[in-house]
């Protein structure tokens, strides 16, 4: 019988996720790290959960503006 492994220890898999590298001030990752320390949560995270909030308003915002129509050729001289 094969042997069986048990895997409990450490965080529990979110799923695929993909680094995104960057620099910011040090002022701002100074706060960025008080803040998630104070929300009990790791700085990746925090900065994970400020991106997708920022990318429902951007997508919202792109997808008003993709709804500009063309001038016909003929309308535009």
């Amino acid at each position: 019988m094969a042997a069986v492994i048990k895997r409990g220890r450490g965080r529990p898999s979110r799923g695929l996720r993909k680094y995104i590298g960057f620099r910011v001030q040090e002022e701002t990752a100074e706060e960025v790290s008080l803040v998630a320390a104070a929300k009990g949560i790791t700085v990746s995270d925090y900065v994970a959960s400020a991106v997708a909030r920022s990318l429902i308003e951007d997508r919202a915002m792109r997808n008003h503006f993709n709804h500009q129509e063309e001038l016909p050729i003929s309308l535009a001289s």
